[in-house]
């Protein structure tokens, strides 16, 4: 599995896997590669996909976070950044054609549209595939399905306490484990009291594959330094971008995959979206939250397959 060089020359892990017409595999936050060849298995005859850890995570976890300051505090626009690159790499390296199939779940949906809007990324997808995510993070006066619904003003105060915990060693490339021990119970706490948050309003937040469990161990956290927790978490509480102009725009196939019963972002506002669309379908899974591919897998894989045929 090859590693491609962003333009900071760091080294970032792209899981390459199948064969045939391509697809590029934007994951969610705290996900490794590894973890959709399940799910892409039965496609891996005639695609040929290729799977991006982002920085922080999995084969990609060493990878530092870039120095320019605009990136510094925006993780979307690095990743961005990121994606570009190994998007004009592959096209050099493998001869693709001007367009490629996109699968974005979660945070990698906020990356691809982030890309329509300021990278001109719609030009080069064929296919769009949208795995339950907002368009518009933030709530407005126009829009109340952003991240957590109408819990968002409680979600930004945890968030607000987090950061303001984790402040005085948030530029320390070190595990989390190495934080002080009172710091890591502290941790522990807020993380669940955001796993309180999806209980109040999702019956299935108890399945969620972000949820931190009551007595979790703090190297089960996704993050795996403090720097890059920091980062995350800063740019939750800092992104403000509004794409739904953007999304509403894009004029390929568009798919939309939605958990009904998502707590992170409504899904009356996702089937809203996904309505304004000139060409869009959208697939409602009746029994999960945000995860859908962890509380309907079997359903999410033939949904999937069935799209990329």
């Amino acid at each position: 599995m090859p590693h491609y060089t962003m333009l900071d020359q760091q080294q970032l892990f792209v899981r390459e896997v199948g064969q045939g017409e391509p697809v590029l595999v934007l994951s969610g936050l705290g996900m490794s590669s590894w973890q959709w060849l399940p799910y892409i298995a039965l496609s891996l005859r005639r695609r040929k996909f290729y799977i991006p850890d982002f920085r922080g995570f999995g084969q990609s976890k060493h990878c530092e976070i870039p120095n320019e300051p605009e990136y510094q505090n925006d993780a979307i626009a690095s990743h961005w950044r990121d994606v570009d690159c190994l998007l004009e790499q592959i096209g050099q390296n493998e001869n693709l054609s001007q367009s490629i199939d996109v699968i974005a779940y979660s945070m990698g949906a906020t990356i691809s549209m982030h890309g329509m809007k300021y990278g001109n990324f719609a030009s080069k997808i064929k296919r769009y595939i949208h795995l339950d995510q907002s368009p518009c993070i933030r709530n407005q006066s126009d829009w109340k399905y952003g991240l957590y619904g109408d819990q968002q003003a409680t979600f930004l105060n945890i968030l607000k306490r987090m950061l303001s915990l984790l402040k005085p060693y948030a530029t320390q490339h070190q595990p989390i484990r190495s934080l002080p021990k009172s710091i890591q119970h502290q941790l522990i706490t807020l993380f669940n009291e955001f796993v309180a948050l999806q209980s109040k309003n999702n019956r299935l937040a108890n399945f969620d594959d972000y949820q931190i469990i009551q007595h979790l161990k703090i190297n089960l956290l996704p993050f795996k330094t403090i720097d890059y927790l920091y980062w995350y978490l800063h740019n939750y509480q800092l992104h403000d971008d509004d794409y739904r102009q953007t999304l509403i725009s894009f004029t390929k196939p568009a798919y939309f995959l939605i958990g009904k019963h998502s707590a992170l972002y409504p899904s009356d506002g996702q089937i809203a979206i996904a309505k304004q669309l000139k060409d869009a379908k959208f697939h409602i899974f009746p029994r999960a939250g945000h995860t859908l591919i962890v509380n309907q897998p079997l359903h999410f894989t033939r949904i999937l397959n069935q799209i990329l045929l």
